[in-house]
Parts: C-alpha cells; sequence; structure tokens
C-alpha cells in the first residue's frame, strides 16, 4: 500500500488521543516523512504537534544535523525540543545499545501525561529487528519484535509507520520534495543490523518479496502471544507480590513450575521499568537465588538492574551506587539532595513531633551516612544499643543500611532518617518540632 498524510491519519485514530504529539525527529528519511506528513494533517490531531532531536555527538556532523532539524522546523512551523545525551559504552557494551538506551531515556525525561511520541520505525526495521533477535535465540517478547504502542515515561511511545515500507516512505518523501539527511554510519556493515540490511535482506526480498509483510505478521502474532503471557503473570504477580508491589515471595515463586515463575519474574521487572535480564541471568536467579538456604541474601545483576533475595522475598532495583562519603548539612525548609540515587530530605515545621526545634543548630544538621559503632535510643524505647541492631530490628533491608541518612546535631546521632527521631532529640507535646521528610527514596524495609 502507498504511503500518504490521509493513511497515517488514519492509523493515529486508532492510537490513544494525545494533547501532544511529540515526533522524534532525527533528520533521516524515516522521521522526516513522519514530521513533514503530520505538518500535513495537524489540523485534524487534535493536539499539538511537537518534534524532538536526541544528539548523540558521535558523528563529526552532529551539531550540523541539529541545526538542519532546526531549520526543517522552523519552516513547518513545528516547536523543537533538542536533547544531548552522552554516549560511553563501558568495556564490551555496544555502542548502538548504549546509545539507543541514552536515547530513550532522554524521551521518558521529557514525556508528560497526555504526550504521544511518534517514532518512524517502518515494516523493513520490524523484518530487521525480528530477525535479529531471532540470532540471538529470543523468546516470544523479542520476537514480538518492536510494539506499536507502549508505555513511555508518564506518557506513551507509538510507531503509525509498521505498515509500510522503506520503499514506500522514500516514494513519498521524493513526490513531497522532502529535504532528509543520510548517515553515513547507516552504510557500515560492522554493525550487524546494518550487515542484515545491505548484504542479507536484498537476497531474502529476491527470493520471498512479501518477507516484511509476512513477518511483520509473525511479530504480531508473537505480540499476542506476549498479552496472554502477561495476563496469566498478571494474576500470579497478584499471589507472589507485597501490597507495594516492590517484592516478591520467594515460597510462591517455588510453586510456580520454571517457565511460568521466568514468566512472572520477566513480567515484574518490566513492570518496575527495569531492563529484561538475558537468558542466563534468569537462569542465575533459579539456580543461585531461589535455590540459596533461607539464611543466604543471595545477588543477581546485569546490565541496569540487579535482583536481592532477603527474608523469603526477591527485590529487583537499578544498581545501587555507594552512599555519598562527604558530610551534607540539612537546614529548616531547604531540600537537601542526598545524590546516589538516594532522594532528598527537608525539614518541616510542626508541633509535638519530630526533632525538638530548640536543639537545631544555627548552622544546621549534619548529615552522614554509617561508619559502624553508632549507638542510640529511639524515642519509646527504654535502652540504648547499638544501631546496628535497631536497624536488624526494624528489618531494615541489608543493602540500604549502608545508605541510610544520619542526622547529627553537632556530634550526636539525633535520628534516622525514614525510621526514628532519637529520645533525647525527640518533641515533646506542644513542642515546635522538625518532621524529617524523606522523599524519592529506595524501599527500606521488608
Amino acid at each position: 500500500m502507498n504511503f500518504d498524510a490521509d493513511k497515517l491519519l488514519n492509523t493515529l485514530r486508532g492510537l490513544p488521543a494525545a494533547q501532544r504529539y511529540w515526533v522524534a525527529y532525527s533528520g533521516g528519511l524515516d522521521s522526516s516523512v513522519l514530521l513533514h506528513a503530520l505538518a500535513q494533517c495537524r489540523a485534524a490531531l487534535g493536539g499539538e504537534l511537537r518534534a524532538v532531536h536526541v544528539n548523540h555527538h558521535l558523528q563529526p556532523q552532529a551539531d550540523a544535523w541539529q541545526a538542519h532539524c532546526a531549520r526543517v522546523c522552523a519552516q513547518l512551523n513545528v516547536p523543537l525540543e533538542c536533547r544531548d545525551v552522552n554516549v560511553a559504552p563501558a568495556r564490551g557494551e555496544s555502542l548502538e545499545a548504549v546509545a539507543r538506551a541514552q536515547r530513550y531515556a532522554a524521551y521518558r525525561k521529557l514525556l508528560r501525561a497526555g504526550d504521544l511520541l511518534l517514532l518512524a520505525h517502518h515494516q523493513d526495521d520490524q523484518l530487521e529487528t525480528f530477525l535479529l533477535q531471532a540470532l540471538r535465540g529470543a523468546g516470544l517478547r523479542g520476537l514480538a519484535a518492536m510494539r506499536a504502542c507502549a508505555k513511555c515515561g508518564a506518557g506513551k511511545l507509538a510507531r503509525p509507520l509498521l505498515g509500510f515500507t522503506r520503499a514506500e516512505l522514500r516514494t513519498w518523501a521524493e513526490l513531497q520534495r522532502c529535504d532528509w539527511l543520510e548517515d553515513p554510519s547507516n552504510a557500515d556493515t560492522r554493525f550487524a543490523r546494518n550487515y542484515l540490511r545491505h548484504e542479507i535482506l536484498p537476497r531474502l526480498k529476491a527470493r520471498w518479496p512479501a518477507a516484511a509483510a509476512t513477518v511483520s505478521r509473525s511479530a504480531r502474532h508473537c505480540g499476542e502471544a506476549v498479552e496472554l503471557l502477561a495476563a496469566l503473570a498478571t494474576e500470579d504477580w497478584k499471589q507472589c507480590a507485597d501490597s507495594e508491589g516492590r517484592s516478591l515471595a520467594v515460597a510462591a515463586l517455588r510453586k510456580l513450575s520454571v517457565p511460568r515463575a521466568g514468566n512472572l519474574l520477566r513480567f515484574w521487572i518490566d513492570k518496575l521499568e527495569l531492563p529484561a535480564p538475558p537468558a542466563h541471568k534468569l537462569e542465575q536467579v533459579f539456580t543461585e537465588v531461589l535455590a540459596a538456604g533461607a539464611d543466604r541474601n543471595p545477588r543477581v545483576n546485569w546490565q541496569g538492574a540487579e535482583l536481592r533475595r532477603f527474608r523469603g522475598r526477591l527485590y529487583a532495583m537499578a544498581p545501587l551506587p555507594e552512599a555519598p562519603a562527604e558530610e551534607l548539612r540539612l537546614r529548616p525548609g531547604i531540600e537537601q539532595d542526598l545524590g546516589a540515587g538516594l532522594g532528598s530530605l527537608f525539614l518541616q515545621a510542626v508541633d509535638s513531633e519530630g526533632l525538638r526545634a530548640s536543639l537545631c543548630p544555627t548552622d544546621g544538621l549534619r548529615i552522614r551516612f554509617r561508619s559502624g559503632g553508632e549507638i542510640c535510643r529511639p524515642a519509646g524505647r527504654a535502652h540504648r544499643r547499638p544501631l546496628k541492631k535497631w536497624l536488624q530490628e526494624f528489618a531494615v533491608l541489608p543493602w540500604m543500611r549502608e545508605r541510610l541518612p544520619l542526622i547529627y546535631a553537632g556530634d550526636e546521632l539525633a535520628a534516622v532518617a525514614g525510621l526514628f527521631v532519637c529520645a533525647r532529640f525527640a518533641a515533646g507535646k506542644g513542642e515546635p518540632g522538625l518532621r524529617i521528610q524523606w522523599r524519592v527514596h529506595p524501599p527500606l524495609q521488608k
């Protein structure tokens, strides 16, 4: 089927309505077609049309490409947002994979509720993705290739060009006299996708001309199977997860068959918006984490995520950086960022609770992290004990014990954020107090 703006609009009518439509605009052929076609039918969109360009700074021409995108958007009267990302793969990491991860991270930060990000992936891209996933031994989720619509940050993303081929988009672009960029790296067959595109697919299509359409249909079938598995995983998740969905019960997982438990783990990790574990890492979860003795706290990690076990439950999270080494200050009314993914602290003026305001030094309270040997008595408790014992009693997750902000007045421990105020510093009835608010922190307790 030939491409035109009306067919694109019909596809968009089958997607969730949006307040803002963002085009992921690289300046290449595919995203240029998407942007120009949407500009032609913007009056019928029912929402604002905008574009976003992510500059990876990987090519000498990167800034010139950004300038080109700005110029085209100005001509089309489409507001453009430009985002810079730092692509620095670690040893053994794929440049393509890291660039993609950084790009999608930029998209997630950009989108707000009611936003729909439109990506220009087409039918040939779907064919390439399916084959690459098959060659990597991917399961159903991988073979479902690129979803037509998915969650992205606070908004959603969609791929409205999956029903069109690269040739159809090029024909329309030439008829419309669109101006687009050619990325020379797309011809570099050292990259797996380019090798497939230039060396393999021409021969494949010569023998099977409808390959892109038929393989895309197979990807849709896989996507439908993934949805059924997600429905099953949802039911299992309700039985295994805690009330907040942040952990799974090991005993409940062990009652499931290995395939069913693996399906639940993949579903849960995706629900937490963490990278999917490679197959060998998922196997480690069964052999090293679920099979470990009850007194063990094993951990399995992979790029962008880690899974830990504590007191019969599994926890998945982004890798935790080391606690800050430097001392920080906390003053009433001023939010203090903690860094290291630990959120921030804020002192709110209250009465009859929290820290006794009169004991707060004029230069502010000090924030430190555990060094060992701390002793204290929480308000309402009769005896002093090592902080280590209190953290065990409060069932603080082991990996969070070194990351708890300790609040000091001078050199005396006054409170442990998220847990308690020490007895000598607790505000009494009718006394001005300071409530310690720990905002956007990782889970603390079992």
